[in-house]
């Protein structure tokens, strides 16, 4: 899997560096990968860490997939640590005062964007009157104003990107714009969503409506990755890039007016709906090689379930205008809808070499507080249950099918999904990159090997 830049956290730091404070970010993600998943490595690194920079405040992002990894980091803080801990991110917004209650070495947690709301508390505003911010106070817990959106993104200052191992994150690779071998670089030129799919969590934090940071932000910022980091290709995680199509053509304008076309390959996420054919031609000329398409299912009842509001004919058009164009496509698919069985995934896999995406992905319908889903289906799951591994791992494997068995359903995607998907992988591969970079590939690759202990 891609190791995607923190961006909440880079810009968090970017923010409370701009008041003044000196910021350091521990990077649980590269740590794990750099020790090979030893985790009791990174936590004694992480306490290391805190003991050298001593901080007046530490702040947590948090993913419900992960919650019990974040019980495992404050209980083992809290050994030696008498300073503010803080809980951000989409479980901490979507459970704010479940999260104090649930993790009692807490003392508050962040709803929404929590750029501006630590920045407050770092500056010594009173807790209660920082709207966002869920607090204890006299034994109990109490809920500041509503949380605030950043109604001008350009006045955010660039992430702090210098903060992290960016060496770590733009290592070359294959799944950062789609099979192309490249060194990547993650952007969020974008805040929020107009769309209200019952299975995502992107309005949970940004709020109603689109944000944009301007054109000439979002150039400066990409010409800053290629001269600092030396990137050969941006992914933009934005929900949905072609929303606005006015701004998609001020931004491809720029692109092309700084040359930026021709010094990396990008690739973009984008709603079916959306898809223009003269678009893509603007996007292909200023250097955009890939659009990610969130098809989901190839049966209507399935989009219908979770209000995708677009349909499997919409998906299909979408998918032949980006080939006569000559953009690739890549394709996200659901699994584990509640009535799914074993010949709703052999049609699924037939629909995906009918309409011959460059590459796909497939993902089990993730049930996340704060979205509609899980105020249908979850039945207050996090409420009910302690947040351990062994609790929370099995409730995000199996989604929602109750007429197939999760192991049956493994077994088949190992037997049928997942050969295909490494073949058409693999010959995508091939189709877009040169001999050179095949070459560096599988260099990249034995060298790895090489350094594996033989067991």
């Amino acid at each position: 899997m891609p190791s995607w830049v923190p961006l909440g956290l880079s810009f968090m730091a970017a923010v409370l560096r701009k008041e003044g404070h000196t910021v350091a970010i521990f990077d649980r993600c590269a740590w794990q990968a750099k020790a090979n998943n030893d985790t009791d490595q990174v936590n004694q690194a992480m306490l290391r860490q805190i003991e050298t920079f001593q901080p007046d405040l530490i702040g947590l992002n948090t993913v419900s997939p992960l919650i019990y990894d974040t019980v495992e980091c404050v209980d083992l803080i809290r050994r030696s640590y008498r300073g503010l801990l803080i809980a951000g991110g989409h479980h901490a917004t979507a459970l704010p005062e479940l999260t104090l209650q649930k993790i009692p070495g807490l003392n508050g947690a962040v709803a929404g964007e929590g750029g501006h709301v630590i920045a407050r508390l770092a500056k010594g505003n009173d807790p209660v009157t920082i709207p966002g911010l869920w607090w204890r106070k006299n034994g109990g817990i109490v809920c500041g104003p509503p949380p605030e959106q950043i109604k001008d993104l350009d006045r955010l200052p660039l992430p702090a990107l210098d903060l992290l191992d960016m060496s770590f994150y733009t290592r070359p690779g294959l799944r950062g714009v789609r099979g192309y071998y490249l060194s990547t670089g993650s952007m969020l030129a974008s805040r929020g969503c107009v769309r209200k799919c019952e299975f995502c969590t992107e309005s949970l934090t940004y709020g109603r409506g689109v944000r944009y940071h301007s054109p000439e932000y979002v150039a400066e910022w990409a010409g800053k990755m290629i001269a600092d980091y030396g990137v050969e290709g941006i992914y933009f995680h934005d929900n949905n890039f072609l929303l606005d199509r006015d701004w998609v053509e001020r931004v491809c304008a720029e692109f092309l007016k700084k040359g930026i076309n021709k010094k990396v390959k990008w690739s973009i996420q984008a709603r079916a709906d959306c898809i223009e054919e003269d678009l893509l031609k603007t996007l292909q000329r200023a250097g955009c090689v890939q659009v990610e398409i969130g098809v989901e299912s190839s049966f209507q009842q399935h989009l219908d379930s979770v209000d995708k509001r677009t349909t499997v004919e919409m998906n299909e058009q979408a998918l032949a205008l980006c080939r006569k164009v000559g953009l690739n496509v890549h394709v996200y698919m659901i699994i584990a809808f509640e009535d799914e069985g074993l010949r709703d995934l052999e049609q699924k896999l037939n629909w995906l070499k009918k309409n011959r995406p460059a590459t796909f992905d497939w993902s089990v319908l993730g049930i996340y507080p704060g979205t509609a889903l899980y105020l249908k289906k979850g039945n207050d799951f996090f409420a009910r249950q302690e947040w351990t591994e062994a609790r929370i791992l099995p409730y995000y494997q199996q989604g929602l099918s109750g007429v197939m068995d999760w192991e049956e359903r493994r077994q088949w995607l190992r037997r049928h999904f997942f050969p295909y998907q490494k073949w058409q992988h693999r010959r995508h591969v091939l189709r877009v990159n040169g001999i050179d970079k095949i070459i560096r590939l599988l260099w990249t690759k034995a060298k790895r090997e090489l350094k594996r202990p033989v067991l």
